[in-house]
Formats: C-alpha cells, sequence, structure tokens
C-alpha cells in the first residue's frame, strides 16, 4: 500500500510540475519578430509556428485577439532571459526583478495581423 501511495504522490507531483501546454519554447521576441508580418502574417501561420494560444477573445471594433504567455525577451547577439509564465490560468505573481511578458495579436476580419505587441503581464 506505501508503494502505491508513494507512486500517486510522485506521478502527481511529475505532472504538476510539467504544464507544456502552455509552455511554447518558440515564443522569443526574436522568433516573433522573424515570424510575423503585420498585414500579411494569418491565423493558420501563427497558429501552425506557436501552436494554441493562450485565449481567444473579440475586442471593441469586432476583431479577434489572441493572447500568449511565456515570451522569452531575446535578440540575436545578446544574451537573452526567460520571462515564462508558467503558472496555470489566472495565476499573476508580481515579481518586479523578473517581470512577466504576454504577447497580443489583432487579426481583422480576413485572419490577418493587424497588430502584434508584446507587453507585461500587469
Amino acid at each position: 500500500m506505501k508503494k502505491i501511495s508513494l507512486l500517486l504522490f510522485l506521478s502527481f507531483f511529475y505532472l504538476s510540475c510539467t504544464n507544456n501546454s502552455i509552455y511554447n519554447k518558440n515564443l522569443s521576441t526574436y522568433t516573433i519578430e522573424s515570424s510575423v508580418v503585420e498585414n500579411q502574417t494569418t491565423q493558420q501561420e501563427i497558429k501552425s509556428i506557436f501552436g494554441e494560444p493562450y485565449s481567444v477573445d473579440v475586442n471593441n471594433q469586432g476583431n479577434t485577439v489572441w493572447t500568449y504567455h511565456d515570451v522569452t525577451i531575446n535578440s540575436p547577439g545578446y544574451n537573452s532571459f526567460s520571462a515564462s509564465f508558467r503558472a496555470g490560468k489566472g495565476s499573476r505573481s508580481r515579481d518586479n526583478h523578473n517581470p512577466q511578458y504576454k504577447w497580443v495579436i489583432i487579426f481583422n476580419s480576413d485572419s490577418v495581423v493587424i497588430n502584434s505587441d508584446v507587453r507585461t503581464l500587469y
């Protein structure tokens, strides 16, 4: 019985630490800037490169808005730092020494990017 309990505990612990469904290793400012062209890149192209968005909304103008979390701020030739949002949906910890970033994309009615912006989560 102790072995089963230990196995269940370790399984739960492992699964709680490896939530890859909201963590995208491709999500860096360099990848975003080199892959996304406003008024040209489509929703399908974004999804094929970066996967499913963290959230999908509609703004006051009726445009579709996608949000991704876990953005890493970097550029080629410089040291990069990670600003990952690894907690679950709705959880927002404030750390002024390591700010967390999200990527907000607005699409027009033809599903083409009209605005792409990386922002702090808070």
